[in-house]
């Protein structure tokens, strides 16, 4: 794990973040997985699945056992809510913070997300720019296939 404040190393083992569904009947972990993406730094010097490490990102399930996760890596990761794997991942126009919202039109299900922050990069430090980008910004909505 890595810091902004000098201290770097193994204080944590990777996993980072994970995404864990329990099985509410029996009180017991049904699946756990590292959420998001890989810390690019961590993965660089030799580990895996480590989860992103991002903060306030959020997800939301569907009735129809779908999991979305909206990252602050710029990603949205869609995941079968009974097993946990990642069936789809769609690039955002910038990162994510806070929680996902669902919402029905005339019996259409959308979901949209926030796509208002700057791209976290490993453990939340990048190295920012001379000059930086304009932050592209956007909420991104989309349908979801009809029953």
């Amino acid at each position: 794990m890595y810091t902004g404040y000098g201290m770097n190393g193994t204080i944590v083992k990777p996993p980072y973040s994970t995404l864990t569904a329990y099985d509410l009947n029996s009180g017991t972990i049904k699946w756990q997985v590292p959420a998001g993406g890989d810390d690019a730094r961590a993965t660089a010097e030799g580990a895996r699945d480590t989860g992103y490490i991002s903060q306030r990102t959020g997800i939301i399930t569907t009735s129809t056992g779908l999991l979305f996760h909206a990252g602050g890596d710029g990603k949205l990761r869609v995941y079968d809510a009974e097993t946990g794997k990642v069936l789809s991942t769609f690039a955002l126009p910038a990162g994510s913070r806070g929680i996902p919202a669902m919402y029905e039109v005339d019996g259409r299900q959308f979901f949209v997300v926030n796509a208002t922050s700057p791209i976290v990069a490993a453990r939340g430090r990048g190295t920012a720019p001379s000059t930086p980008a304009p932050l592209a910004r956007a909420y991104v909505a989309f349908a979801l296939p009809q029953k």
